[in-house]
């Protein structure tokens, strides 16, 4: 790729983070950005612990605590823990949670279906899939950066991304 098409492409990278940085912001008033992605990855996946969270998000461990104390404050999830082992902590949505998120995701439907009604239809699954091909040219990127030099690993799109970078990092270890 030559550097023109490099500096056009991080040009429009830059403004896309901006005005998807500041719509999601504005269809999540009711709590922070970071809460919010918390928010809407326990409601794609269900009761999750707070490690495959952490993971899921490319989180540490302290900064996802804080943000999940938050959650727990204003009472969107809660804390459950495991009685085959309390040491493990599944967090989970509330009935506020759950409404919470409703209104998220109608708000982002409506806002990504305006957007969308600019683009011309027949070309709406092509802005999609290439979409997806640029999303899983970044999570195959992360995960060679994971596994170091020399090593080559495909990451998959979708809730088990993280998962598919750490089955390959064993791999390639072992």
């Amino acid at each position: 790729m030559n550097l023109q098409d490099v500096r056009r492409f991080r040009r429009n990278m830059r403004s896309f983070e901006r005005v998807s940085d500041a719509q999601v912001s504005g269809c999540c008033a009711q709590v922070t950005l970071a809460q919010c992605v918390v928010l809407m990855e326990i409601d794609e996946n269900g009761r999750l612990t707070m490690g495959q969270l952490a993971a899921r998000l490319r989180l540490d461990n302290s900064t996802l605590s804080r943000t999940i104390d938050l959650l727990v404050k204003r009472g969107l999830v809660e804390r459950q823990g495991e009685e085959r082992d309390r040491r493990v902590v599944r967090i989970r949505l509330t009935a506020a949670g759950k409404a919470a998120c409703r209104d998220i995701h109608r708000e982002n439907d409506d806002h990504c279906r305006r957007v969308f009604d600019r683009i011309p239809a027949a070309q709406r699954s092509a802005v999609i899939r290439n979409f997806e091909i640029l999303v899983q040219a970044f999570l195959d990127y992360e995960a060679d950066s994971l596994l170091g030099a020399g090593s080559r690993a495909t990451a998959s799109i979708g809730k088990d991304a993280t998962a598919s970078i750490s089955r390959d990092k064993r791999e390639v270890r072992s």
